[in-house]
């Protein structure tokens, strides 16, 4: 009889074990639950900005971008021709009007290199600009180191607003026959060259990004040398200014 009594009262430890493993149990799935609520928390404050715009995290980056450039100013001075109310040209010289090739909607291509100084895409940042401008015989070649400030709108969103300068070398080529008959079917013209602007830059999944400058103001300052020759003395100092919209897009690294 003892040892039936004994026998009997052995399952009962087993039974205790079942409310344990099931404690635990309960424990582990809470936990599991806390966890999986709050990735999906997480997630879905992350949902309002997608992924592909989210802010830039590298620092340098190289754009491309074109448009149209328009003259809106061009004042020089030569000793005995056109010396008019405006010391500039005649209204009937449509090379003069606007700029030597400001009276034109010339074409513009530009390219930069820039790196930040905060380790990522938004912040102050030091670069080097480079510009091609086209009208009819007249190129334009700008180089100039140039700043920019790229000014992050929103926390979570990859987009910018960034006003910048340059400062630098203007190279002004003609190629044609409209002045050969005073001798130079040829002239370069060299001045300083600056430009100030704001663009609207958008990343696209931290490696590229697309832009728009509008408006982009830029001036050519220099000695009134460009129609000087033996027939014709010079003095003043030649200005030259142009509002331009440009556009293009670029890489990031």
């Amino acid at each position: 009889m003892t040892t039936a009594r004994s026998n009997a009262s052995a399952p009962s430890p087993r039974r205790r074990r079942l409310p344990r493993l099931s404690r635990g149990l309960c424990l582990a799935a809470t936990l599991g639950a806390v966890g999986l609520g709050a990735q999906v928390v997480s997630s879905q404050a992350e949902a309002g900005v997608p992924r592909v715009l989210r802010p830039g995290t590298r620092p340098m980056a190289f754009l491309l971008g074109l448009g149209p450039s328009w003259g809106f100013r061009d004042r020089y001075r030569r000793g005995g021709y056109n010396d008019g109310p405006g010391n500039g040209c005649d209204d009937g010289n449509p090379y003069c009007r606007g700029g030597f090739y400001g009276g034109f909607n010339a074409f513009k291509l530009t390219q930069e290199f820039m790196g930040h100084f905060s380790g990522n895409a938004s912040g102050p940042a030091l670069g080097i600009l480079m510009n091609q401008e086209f009208s009819g015989p007249y190129f334009g070649l700008n180089i100039a180191p140039k700043f920019t400030y790229d000014i992050q709108i929103k926390r979570d969103l990859g987009l910018y607003i960034s006003p910048s300068f340059s400062l630098g070398y203007h190279l002004t080529s003609y190629r044609g026959g409209y002045y050969s008959y005073y001798g130079y079917d040829s002239a370069n013209y060299h001045a300083v060259n600056t430009q100030v602007g704001v663009a609207v830059k958008l990343m696209l999944d931290d490696r590229w990004l697309v832009w728009v400058q509008a408006p982009n103001l830029n001036m050519d300052i220099g000695p009134n040398r460009y129609y000087c020759n033996d027939a014709f003395g010079c003095s003043g100092t030649y200005f030259r200014g142009r509002i331009e919209f440009l556009l293009g897009g670029g890489v990031t690294f």
